[in-house]
This record gives structure tokens, sequence and C-alpha cells, in this order.
């Protein structure tokens, strides 16, 4: 789990400028994990990218990550 949320990290805070103001969450059900993603005031938009095409790309990754864990993954960004 720690691997995944520090891809999700990693990730995150490339994308960003104020990399302190980054949280990462997350809840486990089952094999069901489910990433809560909040950043600073004014930087969702460059997580969620132009018609959400970051935000799709992001959760593919993520989701590719967590095959071989036998997990589903999931990404929410809170506004």
């Amino acid at each position: 789990m720690e691997n995944l949320e520090s891809l999700l990290d990693f990730i995150i805070k490339q994308l960003v400028e104020t990399e302190d103001k980054v949280n990462i969450t997350y809840e486990v059900l089952d094999s069901d994990v489910t990433f809560k993603v909040s950043v600073a005031k004014g930087e969702m938009g460059k997580i969620i990218g132009k018609n959400g095409l970051t935000a799709n790309a992001i959760r593919g990754v993520m989701q590719a990550a967590g095959v071989k864990d036998k997990l589903n993954v999931s990404v929410e960004f809170l506004d």
C-alpha cells in the first residue's frame, strides 16, 4: 500500500507548485483502495487537466500499479 501511496504522491508533486500542501489519504475495503487527493487552493486545475485528461491518466496509472497486488484502485480529487 505504501508503494502505491508514494507513487501517487510523486506524480501529484510533479504537477503542483506548492508541494507541502499535497495531502493524500486512503481507505481500504477488502481489495478496493480509494485514494483521496487534495492540493493547495487554485492548483486542482493542474491535477485535473483539460477535459479531465490528466486526472484520468493518473487514475489509469494507479489502477495499473494496483494490478500486481490484486487491488482495485480508485483516485478521488477533493476540492
